[in-house]
This record gives C-alpha cells, sequence and structure tokens, in this order.
C-alpha cells in the first residue's frame, strides 16, 4: 500500500491556459505534497506536469447552464479517494493559490473538524454563501463533506452552488438546522481571500466583468480580516 503523505493538492475542474503553470507553483512551493489533477475526458492532458484523473462529464439535462455543482461533486469525490493525505487543499485549475504557508495556517489557525475557506463577502450576509473556490481541510472532513453530497438535479432550484453545497452539508449531512449566523463559525474557519489565501484567479485578468468587481471585492476583503482579525 501506498505510504499516506502528509499534504496534498487537488485540483478539480476544466484545463485553463493557466493551469499547468499552477500545478507548477504547487510543485515548488509544496515539494513533499501529493499533486493531483481530476478532470474531464474531453481534456487534453499531454502537458500536465503532476498526476491526472479523466472522468466522464455528467448529463446536463438537469443542470442550469452555468451550474457546475455535479461535475464538482463527481470530480471531487473521485480525487478525494485516488489522493491519500491527511490534509488536503482542494482547488480550482484556473487560480493560483500564492500562499506557501497555508497548510501551516490551516494547522494553527483551524480545528481538524472545520473547512478552511476564503472570504467570499457574503458568507454572514446570505445564508449559507460559502466560497466554493477553494477548502482547506482534512481528508476525512473532505470525504465527509464530498461523498454524502446529493447531486443537483432540479433546474427550478433558483440557489447558487455555494449555497447549494454548504446549505446541504449543513441541513441534510450534518442534520443542523440552526440559524446559519450562530453556526457559521462551527463549521468553517473563514480568512483572508487577498492577505491569507493570496489567490489569483483567471477571470479577473480577463473578464471586464470581473475587473470591475475585483477592487470593491479587495476592499471589503480587507475590511473583512481588519474586523474578524484585529489587524
Amino acid at each position: 500500500m501506498t505510504s499516506k503523505n502528509k499534504i496534498g493538492i487537488l485540483l478539480q475542474g476544466k484545463i485553463s491556459e493557466w493551469t499547468v503553470d499552477i500545478i507548477k507553483e504547487y510543485e515548488y512551493n509544496f515539494p513533499t505534497s501529493t499533486i493531483l489533477l481530476s478532470t474531464w475526458t474531453t481534456e487534453k492532458i499531454d502537458d500536465i506536469p503532476c498526476k491526472v484523473i479523466q472522468l466522464e462529464p455528467p448529463k446536463k439535462e438537469n443542470q442550469i447552464a452555468h451550474y457546475t455543482i455535479n461535475h464538482q461533486i463527481i470530480g471531487t469525490r473521485a480525487g478525494l479517494e485516488k489522493i491519500n493525505c491527511d490534509v488536503v487543499l482542494k482547488c480550482r485549475t484556473d487560480q493560483f493559490i500564492h500562499n506557501s504557508n497555508i497548510f501551516e495556517m490551516f494547522e494553527t489557525l483551524c480545528s481538524k473538524e472545520k473547512i478552511m475557506v476564503p472570504n467570499s463577502g457574503h458568507q454572514e450576509s446570505i445564508d449559507y454563501y460559502i466560497s466554493d473556490f477553494c477548502q482547506v481541510a482534512t481528508h476525512d472532513v473532505l470525504l465527509h463533506y464530498w461523498n454524502l453530497m446529493p447531486f443537483f438535479n432540479d433546474p427550478r432550484l433558483i440557489l447558487s452552488p455555494e449555497s447549494y453545497l454548504t446549505k446541504n452539508y449543513i441541513q441534510n449531512i450534518k442534520k443542523d438546522k440552526r440559524p446559519w449566523n450562530s453556526i457559521l463559525s462551527d463549521y468553517f474557519c473563514v480568512r483572508s481571500y487577498y492577505l491569507d489565501f493570496q489567490i489569483e484567479w483567471e477571470k479577473m485578468l480577463k473578464s471586464e466583468l470581473y475587473k470591475k468587481d475585483n477592487k470593491m471585492n479587495y476592499y471589503n476583503d480587507i475590511h473583512y480580516t481588519q474586523k474578524n482579525f484585529n489587524l
């Protein structure tokens, strides 16, 4: 049996122009980690410098066009099954997480029963709105989260992917019906998007819509960090 690595990185999603460089940076920043890409049979993987699994993408008949809920569930489950590590960073294929101390931050600041996530700017104002950009947690916690997550199958349901995943985790998997604002910190350790995770997102540079939001998101994130962490 393959020995277990302490830390692992699971990239899930389509291959973007940034994916190879993201993987190379992770290899440099985390030289002892296991790195795995979970993607689709429709993607070209010739240049990918890490282990890869390719899956058949889910059918789209029950999906709202911009929703990737079932893609996340299928891709992450398969990846977690293959990655044998104590703590896992589950992340996107089009976002750098530049903080080379992200795993030390998790060990120091986050309970091993919680999931560390970046500030979304909305987790306190919108019920169950936790960013799905990335998660840092123990392998066991992520297995519990993703393996029990129900597939999205109701196109009439108007609920963001972020809220869909979090609401199902809290209410249906954890069976916790308490008010959201009173339990947010029981399950999630929210840290700064820019200062802690140091995320750089491809869409922020290429999409005019995201560019317009970027500056406001930055100031909101800094305000959130100062308010919650006494900086």
